[in-house]
């Protein structure tokens, strides 16, 4: 089955990025605490770029970066 690619406007810097929409999509390699994935779903109603979302990234406790 082929994986659906959404091409979609980042809400925090409004550039135009592709979105897998499942397990494995370039976002979920990412650790974001909990306090900072409660701030994302209350400021922005759908994905961020990775650009945006790296500002978000817990980088004591991720380490894939």
């Amino acid at each position: 089955m082929e994986k659906e690619i959404k091409k979609k406007i980042c809400p925090g810097c409004g550039n135009e990025f592709d979105c897998f929409h499942n397990v494995d999509c370039w976002c979920t390699k990412y650790t974001i605490s909990d306090a900072n994935s409660k701030y994302l779903a209350l400021h922005y109603n759908d994905c961020l770029c990775q650009h945006c979302l790296l500002k978000f990234v817990d980088l004591e406790t991720d380490t894939k970066l």
